[in-house]
């Protein structure tokens, strides 16, 4: 991570954005803070790279927010993680939909929160140095397409939604039923065995890096980089 780096804290509660400053601040981070969408948005965000955001704010949503930042080409390449209220599992499946790179549910410990946010900037940070001659696994979300080894290789919508998961989130582990809310059409009736033979299909188009996805018997699946 380069210490340089600028995150912007956007949060309601004065008493979080205060806790938050000085930690990040004391990380070796730069700080800019606001109280409300709104207000981040009116903030020239050319040298932010990195937006933690509250999904429960007054006026604006942050998940509407996150909606217009990645909408908007200029912005869409800002890392955020969601802090989101512990039951809405709801906010955390659509922002992860539209791109968001991590969340992280209140109450939070500010040490995990510091940790995802170094997290997330390296994983940015080798994403944007390996070019597609230099090998590996490259996932393109604005391009929605996957790159293996520099080779273009083609995915279902569902496909990439399952390895835009698992991906986005190295070691979590995800059961059949959270890919399925995650990577299936609303409406459409299937079964967790589906979910095994989405998997089975996927891992054959990443060969050879199908050992990257792995198999936690009895919990589900998780994304382990090559």
């Amino acid at each position: 991570m380069d210490n340089t780096t600028t995150v912007l804290l956007v949060d309601d509660e004065q008493d979080i954005l205060d806790i938050l400053r000085f930690n990040f601040a004391s990380g070796g981070f730069g700080v800019e803070t606001a109280t409300s969408a709104e207000q981040a948005l009116a903030k020239d965000l050319s040298g932010i790279g990195l937006i933690i955001l509250d999904v429960m704010l007054g006026g604006m949503s942050g998940l509407k927010m996150a909606m217009l930042l990645k909408d908007n080409p200029a912005t869409a390449d800002i890392p955020i993680i969601f802090l989101t209220a512990k039951n809405a599992r709801e906010d955390i499946i659509d922002g992860l939909r539209i791109g968001v790179d991590d969340y992280v549910t209140k109450p939070f410990s500010v040490q995990e929160l510091l940790l995802r946010a170094q997290a997330v900037l390296r994983r940015g940070h080798r994403q944007a140095e390996r070019s597609p001659g230099q090998g590996g696994l490259v996932l393109d979300k604005r391009g929605k397409q996957l790159l293996v080894d520099g080779k273009a290789v083609p995915l279902t919508r569902t496909e990439f939604l399952i390895l835009e998961l698992l991906m986005a989130h190295p070691g979590a582990v995800y059961s059949r039923d959270q890919l399925l809310d995650y990577a299936w059409p609303d409406g459409v009736i299937v079964i967790g065995r589906t979910v095994d033979v989405g998997i089975t299909r996927l891992r054959k188009k990443l060969a050879p890096y199908a050992h990257c996805i792995v198999t936690r018997p009895g919990h589900g699946y998780c994304y382990e980089e090559a």
